[in-house]
């Protein structure tokens, strides 16, 4: 784990050049699993919005309101951008770090690869807990967030193939099941569902490039591998995921 530097992650996602996901057709997968578990005329805080690509898929749900949050001036304003217009959608700047004010009748609390940038667990414990305080009775959080078992499994197999691991990055702190379920278990939030895209992450991450080289993101085999076809088929879910969905009911 790697010491916590609040300063630093702002100042690494305040850069207006750095991309949260470059392999959009995993970002559109991503998106896909947690608005297929939104409802209609939901009221919904997107925690760590980002950019709002997620934000943009979601507010497109009918009679729905969307509290859109990011610590970020730099990604709130990119946000912003991409859905002027949507009257459905309020942007608020929160550092969910420290003091904050928000609703506390939310259905559904969003957070995708935002805790991740939390690189401390005592830390993301006390946000994962205030989350939950935000849902109404009944409500739930859906994480997407980075997935130690599915990272160790994948780097497993890619070894067996000859390919090095792929790292986890500076500013990330991916789950260990190991302590959130516990954790979420005791404080009396119930485990829904559980889901992730370890297909795609295999074909793409594991099998692609013992076949190819140039491993571009835009690809007919990224997008064959992203469908749900192809995820249904194989059925991998979460193991070799490297992202995992977590459903907590409040």
């Amino acid at each position: 784990m790697t010491s916590y530097n609040h300063d630093q992650v702002l100042s690494h996602w305040e850069n207006n050049e750095v991309e949260s996901m470059y392999d959009k057709t995993l970002l559109s997968a991503e998106i896909e699993l947690i608005r297929n578990r939104i409802l209609e005329s939901s009221k919904i805080l997107d925690a760590g919005c980002g950019e709002g690509e997620g934000t943009l898929a979601y507010a497109a749900i009918p009679h729905v309101q969307i509290h859109a949050a990011d610590f970020s001036e730099t990604r709130l304003q990119k946000a912003k951008d991409r859905l002027r217009g949507h009257d459905n959608v309020l942007f608020k700047k929160v550092d969910f770090v420290n003091d904050y004010k928000l609703d506390h009748d939310y259905d559904f609390v969003v957070c995708q690869r935002f805790l991740i940038n939390i690189t401390d667990w005592e830390i993301q414990k006390k946000i994962l807990l205030n989350l939950m305080s935000l849902l109404k009775q009944g409500g739930k959080l859906i994480m997407l967030e980075g997935y130690v078992q599915g990272v160790d499994a994948l780097n497993e197999i890619r070894a067996e193939w000859g390919l090095p691991d792929i790292p986890v990055q500076w500013h990330n702190l991916f789950f260990d099941d190991n302590k959130l379920l516990p954790f979420m278990k005791q404080q009396g939030f119930s485990l829904i569902e559980e889901d992730g895209l370890g297909t795609y992450f295999l074909l793409t991450r594991g099998i692609r490039p013992t076949l190819q080289d140039n491993l571009n993101w835009d690809s007919p085999f990224n997008k064959a591998a992203a469908t749900n076809a192809v995820k249904d088929m194989l059925g991998f879910r979460d193991k070799f995921s490297r992202l995992k969905l977590w459903l907590f009911e409040k």
